[in-house]
């Protein structure tokens, strides 16, 4: 049995102003530093055999925290980025609203058209699956942690749940938030979902 946990970032300025970052390198906030040891200390006593994460810090820092003293090596992995944005990254959506409306307008109505800079939805797609499908090589009977971003997670969890991009959009991913699967031969198992109750005060 393969067991897949699936951790988004944890919140960055970026996150916390609703700024598009994309590939933009943010770091964590404080506010972001916590909610990673808070998971930490939940997955404290869950084995982990293999660790992968997103190259951009946000990613790497929080699974550097999860890790902590475990001698396990985390593997970088730049197709595991946030969807590129191009030149919306570092604005909130409606600033982007107001200064190219035109292209917002276009964006919205199918986001499969790259913005400037940016990539299709096919493209990010595809990156994200590929990246997905390597990881899973070899990986029968272990336990899992891939740590990257809303937009790349939701792709991984959509292509294992075989439902459409669109239907991505019915959930969404917490900072610092825990997704759990277990899979073995057809059968699977979603144990948690956007599961952030470790972050909640006592």
């Amino acid at each position: 049995m393969l067991r897949l946990l699936l951790v988004r970032h944890g919140e960055t300025e970026a996150n916390a102003r609703h700024i598009y970052q994309g590939h933009t390198d943010y770091p964590l906030n404080q506010k972001g530093l916590q909610q990673a040891q808070r998971l930490a200390v939940r997955l404290a006593a869950q084995p982990v055999d293999i660790v992968f994460s997103s190259d951009l810090s946000r990613s790497v820092e929080t699974a550097k925290i999860l890790v902590g003293s475990r001698e396990i090596e985390i593997h970088q992995d730049q197709r595991l980025r946030e969807m590129k944005f191009g030149m919306l990254e570092g604005h909130t959506f409606d600033d982007a609203l107001e200064q190219w409306p035109d292209m917002m307008a276009r964006w919205l109505e199918d986001n499969n058209q790259p913005l400037v800079g940016g990539e299709s939805m096919d493209e990010f797609t595809q990156r994200v699956s590929e990246c997905f499908t390597d990881i899973m090589q070899g990986c029968e009977g272990k336990t899992v942690l891939i740590v990257a971003h809303g937009g790349s997670l939701r792709v991984v969890i959509q292509g294992l749940l075989k439902t459409s991009s669109v239907a991505s959009c019915w959930f969404s991913l917490d900072n610092a938030s825990l997704t759990d699967f277990q899979i073995e031969d057809e059968m699977m198992i979603v144990n948690r979902l956007n599961d952030a109750g470790h972050l909640i005060s006592p």
